[in-house]
């Protein structure tokens, strides 16, 4: 028995060994040390780092992860936390060795995954040589290697050939047994990542559909497979991120359905290697970087040669017969999922109503990545073909050597990305190892712990994403906050997850609203908390160096200023009572809407009630679609007197996200180009009032401008947008008031801020 079972491992083994050896001669820096390196030190990369190490040490609970977006923290899921792996090490007692163990599994699913592909090869009886030489070139070129360089999540190579090779089991073997393994593997795929697992589970469920098809009496059988391995392990992690979620309106519809899908230059057209000047030379644009999934120069040759034996042949080798063999299923749903990465039909304008009446299709974000299920299924079954060719055929010598060059080709092909994965994931040192912190930093994590505080407020701030409003931050003061929060085992304010709860991300947003708005969020925090504001060298906005001015100084070195967070003196009634005083002393009515101190102000003011759309006052807004430059106010400054001037907006982004750029141009008398003078992020307003946010940007007129326009500029995703409440003000002039509702609740109308008339009733 164990005689059999060696023999079984013997070429498996091999091919793990192979694959590793050509791991370890790119990556043998990191596997000696695979603790001392961050792959990735910003963006996704550092915070999934960060996520999965602090779930690790300092939270308690599984679902709930509690080092950002404090005090309400956030469901697990949506850190991209790693849960499960989170979990193990924490449960094993090797948090000090996560960045290690994380960084080994994903280098290491590269030989795993190769052992897949050469038990698929096998399976289609394909020769022993060819089969292990085909699966390692076949890995090296993954479109997930990439992914090690910050969705981590999403880098293990061996996740689709291993899916692949157990519904192979589930059809050839104990049909019960390996149906609970697959469900146990996509089970631990979506405690991975989700996205991961949406991925395996239409793989399986296009198969066993396709498979009914072909044989309709083994309806039973196919839906017994899609129960086990589509409608269980989904329904039971939908359900468990239900009861679990505590967190209310998050958005339904993300972002990038309508944006990062690929093409066939996606999966035809080199990006890297010997051959990547083929496509500028021909004059293509290559999609966005999330859609690739290039099948290789040499796949590509098999295909095209195998097809035309195949139609030279193809008395002696019928089509039919080919169209029934179950490599050509994989290659149908393959083929299919291509497609959706295509966003095919669903990117066409008569065909994006399905999407509005399917919910769950709007889920699914960066849909090139369905299509590394074709790039395995088309260069194992190019391979499979020509092995299949080169045994019917006399002269096998070529057949072999086009064969051995294409593996060598490929190989070479991948190079180039794997040399600069290496040299990239192996530029960072582990920040998590305290010997690699720098002495500021140190300095920083040990006064917080000294003098108890609760939570922290980094600044520049960052906190995103809801998917429609947020608060971008910089890359260095990201990486600090989480260094901190790590080190220190406290939570902070600022938070980078998906799909944050909408609810809080407004009150976010609007921490950094002017003086005189109330700030709701500090009625959130516990009682008697004790929050740090830190800063460090980057520059900062004016809100927040507003922010920082109201507090006093407790501990600073050269990096690093700390302030005892005041929420009396920055939620403070005192501006908002001067608003008031102001408009008491408005008593000129300029027209039916404003009232002013001045009676000659000059404003513009715009409503839009004659438009059909839902309004912020009166009847309705302006609406229109993202299409490209939109033209919302335009004005000659013959009445406009030199100066400064303030134009400003709201914008509906419940009807979609604030996607959007605002700018302000100035048109010249003496024939210079127009210019931008003034640029607004909707996404990023600190100004939100229900589904509306304020937009506000300013223009200086003087004796050489002629015109000035106000554009919105679009994403071309054609989704409807709505702005309403135009005020064009000189920025110097008197202030205007006057008065609205929503919902029952009276507001003060402030140059276009929008009051509650009972704000700051709670201090």
């Amino acid at each position: 028995m164990m005689r059999n079972i060696f023999l079984r491992a013997k070429y498996p083994g091999l091919t793990f060994l192979l694959s590793f050896a050509v791991l370890f001669y790119f990556f043998h820096t990191v596997l000696l040390a695979p603790n001392d390196y961050l792959f990735a030190p910003g963006g996704d990369g550092i915070k999934n780092y960060y996520t999965y190490l602090f779930h690790a040490k300092h939270d308690t609970e599984f679902w709930n992860f509690t080092g950002m977006n404090y005090p309400y923290y956030e469901h697990i899921v949506y850190t991209d936390a790693h849960p499960l792996l989170s979990y193990v090490i924490k449960f094993l007692g090797l948090q000090q060795f996560g960045i290690g163990i994380l960084n080994f599994l994903m280098l290491l699913s590269y030989p795993v995954a190769s052992v897949f592909l050469y038990l698929i090869l096998r399976h289609y009886k394909v020769s022993v040589v060819w089969a292990v030489a085909a699966a390692i070139a076949i890995t090296y070129l993954s479109p997930q290697l990439g992914r090690l360089m910050g969705h981590f999540s999403l880098a293990y190579a061996f996740a689709i050939p291993g899916m692949w090779w157990l519904l192979l089991k589930c059809r050839h073997g104990n049909s019960q047994l390996w149906a609970i393994i697959s469900f146990l593997y996509l089970s631990c795929f979506f405690m991975t990542h989700p996205y991961l697992g949406m991925i395996l589970v239409m793989l399986c469920l296009l198969f066993w559909f396709i498979a009914y098809l072909y044989n309709r009496s083994s309806w039973k059988t196919s839906a017994g497979f899609v129960a086990m391995q589509v409608v269980l392990p989904l329904v039971i992690f939908r359900v468990m991120v239900f009861i679990t979620d505590t967190h209310v309106n998050r958005i339904d519809d993300p972002s990038g359905f309508f944006l990062l899908y690929g093409n066939w230059k996606s999966v035809l057209v080199p990006h890297s290697g010997p051959l990547s000047g083929l496509g500028p030379a021909m004059g293509l644009e290559m999609p966005a970087w999330e859609s690739w999934a290039y099948v290789g120069f040499a796949s590509i040759l098999f295909f095209l040669y195998s097809l035309g034996y195949l139609i030279y042949d193809r008395k002696a080798l019928p089509v039919k017969l080919i169209f029934k063999h179950e490599l050509f299923m994989f290659f149908i749903a393959a083929f299919a999922m291509l497609l959706f990465s295509f966003c095919f039909p669903f990117k066409y304008e008569w065909m994006r109503w399905i999407t509005d009446y399917v919910g769950t299709l709007k889920q699914f974000r960066a849909l090139g990545r369905f299509a590394w299920i074709f790039y395995y299924v088309f260069t194992l079954g190019s391979i499979v073909t020509l092995f299949h060719i080169y045994k019917r055929e006399g002269k096998r010598t070529l057949i072999a050597t086009f064969f051995f060059v294409g593996v060598a080709f490929t190989l070479i092909e991948g190079h180039e990305d794997i040399g600069d994965v290496q040299e990239k994931i192996t530029a960072q040192h582990n920040s998590f190892k305290e010997e690699h912190l720098s002495k500021d930093m140190k300095e920083l994590v040990q006064y917080v712990e000294e003098n108890d505080y609760d939570a922290f407020i980094f600044l520049p701030f960052f906190h995103y994403s809801s998917e429609s409003i947020m608060i971008l931050g910089e890359d260095q003061s990201v990486f600090d906050a989480y260094m901190l929060s790590y080190h220190s085992g406290l939570p902070m304010m600022n938070c980078m997850a998906s799909r944050l709860s909408l609810t809080e991300s407004i009150k976010f947003n609007n921490l950094f609203s002017p003086a005189f708005m109330e700030k709701e969020i500090v009625y959130d925090l516990p009682t008697n908390h004790k929050i740090a504001l830190i800063t460090n060298q980057d520059p900062l906005n004016d809100n927040e160096t507003r922010m920082v001015s109201v507090h006093t100084k407790e501990f600073g070195n050269e990096t690093y200023t700390l302030y005892p967070f005041d929420t009396e003196a920055w939620n403070n009634p005192s501006s908002y009572q001067e608003v008031l005083r102001k408009r008491d002393s408005a008593r000129h009515k300029i027209t039916e809407n404003w009232k002013s101190s001045d009676p000659n102000v000059w404003f513009y003011y715009n409503s839009w009630n004659d438009k059909l759309s839902e309004g912020l006052k009166g009847k309705g807004g302006y609406n229109s679609t993202k299409r490209g430059f939109d033209l919302i106010w335009e004005s000659s400054t013959e009445n406009m007197d030199t100066g400064k001037y303030e134009v400003s907006f709201w914008f509906n982004h419940a009807l979609d996200r604030a996607d959007l750029l605002t700018i302000t141009e100035l048109y010249y008398k003496d024939d210079q180009h127009p210019g931008w003078v003034d640029t607004y992020e909707l996404k990023e307003s600190n100004v939100v009032l229900r589904q509306w946010l304020r937009a506000e940007m300013e223009f200086t007129v003087n004796q050489n401008v002629d015109s000035v326009k106000v554009f919105v500029l679009g994403n071309e995703s054609r989704k409807p947008y709505a702005v309403d409440e135009l005020l064009v003000r000189k920025a110097t002039g008197a202030d205007l008031f006057s008065t609205g509702k929503i919902g029952g609740q009276e507001y003060i109308i402030y140059n276009n801020f929008w009051l509650k008339d009972d704000a700051f009733r709670n201090k």
